[in-house]
């Protein structure tokens, strides 16, 4: 396949469809981004707020962009309830498939996308571009080299700005619409991450829900889970919209979160969200850490106002290098549909009061 200088953009009212744009003006390769949204006027008023030369073109009508033989490739940006029909309509275009996650309101609802791109012979990637920070990539190799022994735990924790500070209005916490809270919108970030580094599963899920931000939504906003993994290991996540304090509108959230993972030969502790020069710490006490048995690893990244900053970048480059090399994508949507499944479990043991057991 001859490279990509094409990428559709489906849905300019999604949270993160402006930050996608960027990202793919972070692209040279990239010469134009034609966008479809079935409101004219949010299309238009995209595109002048945006101000990017490479959106020439804009559609109220999918089939005329899906019919484009000239754009290989599209970016879906849409609520959790649309998002899997189109990508089927997009898979049975042939078109290559970059989605935001969660991709669906439940497990059931990825699955016949899946099959569709399957038939189709398309690739498709989903929006955990988390796992490209250069801190995920070295916890990964890291935990791959043995430096925890055997793992025996791992917490989890991600909290940030209340409901409040959000728009409760918006379909984000409208269970019909979205599917499900915060575990469904962020927690789904850290459910993946979790999994990458271990190369592992989670297998059974324990989880209590709740919503006190006293906001008029009908989805979670506080969730607290115990997990166990296929590899014996166990761990535990909490999850909510909880922070008095924001910067203002979506973008300027504020956060609290932390990453702590424990073996019997060693640990690693990392806080995402923590200000000033990304940095985690390791601690091992196998022979080859005998000479520094902690140490911190610190990284300086570029400013890059894309989507996950250079790594959303990388994010969308190496799925580009994949589509024209016929390569499986390091993210697929198998990695999307076992998320949804660990969220189908938890809302189902929160309303079981049981521990249940994830669909393999």
């Amino acid at each position: 396949m001859p490279q990509i200088t094409k990428v559709g953009l489906i849905g300019v009212t999604h949270p993160h469809s402006t930050a996608h744009l960027r990202t793919l003006n972070w692209i040279d390769a990239i010469t134009e981004v034609p966008v479809f949204d079935s409101d004219e006027a949010a299309l238009r008023a995209f595109k002048e707020s945006t101000g990017s030369e490479k959106v020439k073109s804009t559609y109220t009508e999918l089939d005329a962009l899906l019919n484009r033989e000239d754009v290989p490739v599209v970016f879906v940006c849409l609520r959790n309830d649309e998002t899997p029909d189109i990508l089927i309509r997009a898979a049975e275009a042939g078109k290559h498939i970059i989605t935001e996650k969660p991709v669906a309101r439940c497990a059931n609802e990825l699955e016949p996308v899946l099959e569709a791109v399957k038939k189709a012979g398309v690739k498709l990637t989903v929006c955990f571009q988390n796992r490209y920070h250069p801190v995920s990539q070295e916890i990964h190799r890291l935990i791959g080299e043995g430096i925890l022994g055997r793992p025996m735990s791992a917490e989890i924790r991600l909290i940030t700005s209340q409901v409040k500070h959000r728009n409760p209005k918006h379909w984000l916490f409208k269970k019909e619409l979205a599917g499900g809270g915060i575990l469904s919108w962020l927690g789904c970030h850290y459910l993946d991450l979790i999994c990458y580094f271990m190369r592992d599963r989670i297998t059974q899920v324990n989880a209590i829900l709740a919503t006190r931000s006293g906001e008029a939504i009908d989805v979670e906003d506080s969730a607290a889970l115990s997990l166990r993994f296929q590899n014996g290991m166990i761990g535990t996540f909490q999850a909510g919209y909880m922070l008095p304090f924001s910067g203002g509108g979506y973008s300027g959230a504020s956060y609290d979160s932390f990453i702590a993972i424990r073996g019997t030969m060693g640990n690693i502790i990392w806080h995402p969200s923590r200000r000033g020069t990304p940095s985690f710490t390791a601690e091992s006490a196998m022979p080859a850490w005998k000479t520094a048995y902690h140490r911190v690893f610190e990284y300086q990244l570029q400013e890059c106002d894309a989507y996950g900053g250079v790594y959303g970048v990388q994010f969308v480059q190496d799925f580009l290098g994949a589509v024209q090399a016929n390569q499986e994508p390091m993210i697929t949507g198998d990695d999307a549909l076992r998320i949804l499944r660990i969220l189908d479990a938890a809302y189902e043991s929160n309303q079981t009061g049981q521990r249940v057991t994830v669909r393999s």
